[in-house]
């Protein structure tokens, strides 16, 4: 899904070439970040990016296969990494905030919530759903054979929530103190609270 027409076919010897697609994926999140999907055209992306209309449809069928590529490029960017086995809450302040510096801090954030009200288009909805489960996927893998595994298909949607709330639905910044207070509340701790200096995540 949302793959290139060109990668298909093969790339090798061919640097330039990949550095056009990759130009285009880019030029693609920038232009869905600050002019939004319908506002998004093929030429406007190819001219940000340097290149023809041309370019893009001997790599991308129609706009919403190259935005699903797009997406689905920079989503994988931001996947979190292995779970360290260390700690619990630690793990999860590292899944979340890999995620959360992606929404805020590059073009996919303004990207992904340009195609909130277009997800009922396949193409864009098999990227977002993709997406969200590799999250999942790697939250399952934190909360397995620990004592928080109990119910943790609702621990899961409870952090998950909160980041789509927050940075998709509302665009307000996430701040670290945010995500480690969400993971205390989920996990069943207390929050510490002034006075008591916060020195960072127990390990559990």
């Amino acid at each position: 899904m949302g793959r290139s027409m060109e990668t298909d076919r093969g790339t090798a010897g061919r640097p330039r070439e990949g550095r056009v697609t990759l130009a285009l994926l880019e030029a693609t999140l920038s232009e869905l970040c600050e002019n939004g999907y319908q506002k998004a055209t093929i030429a406007s992306i190819a001219a940000r990016a340097r290149t023809s209309k041309q370019a893009v449809y001997r790599r991308y069928a129609d706009k919403a296969d190259l935005i699903a590529a797009a997406v689905e490029q920079g989503l994988a960017r931001a996947n979190p990494g292995p779970p360290q086995r260390g700690s619990v809450a630690e793990d999860l302040r590292q899944s979340l905030q890999t995620t959360v510096t992606a929404l805020q801090e590059t073009p996919l954030g303004g990207a992904v919530r340009a195609l909130v009200p277009y997800r009922h288009i396949p193409a864009l909805a098999a990227v977002l759903d993709e997406a969200e489960e590799n999250r999942r996927l790697n939250m399952r893998q934190i909360f397995i054979a620990t004592p928080f595994e109990a119910d943790m298909e609702t621990r899961i949607d409870l952090l998950l929530g909160f980041v789509s709330f927050r940075a998709l639905l509302r665009n307000v910044p996430i701040e670290p103190d945010a995500v480690e207070t969400a993971i205390y509340l989920v996990l069943g701790l207390v929050a510490p609270r002034a006075p008591f200096s916060r020195s960072g995540l127990p390990g559990l």
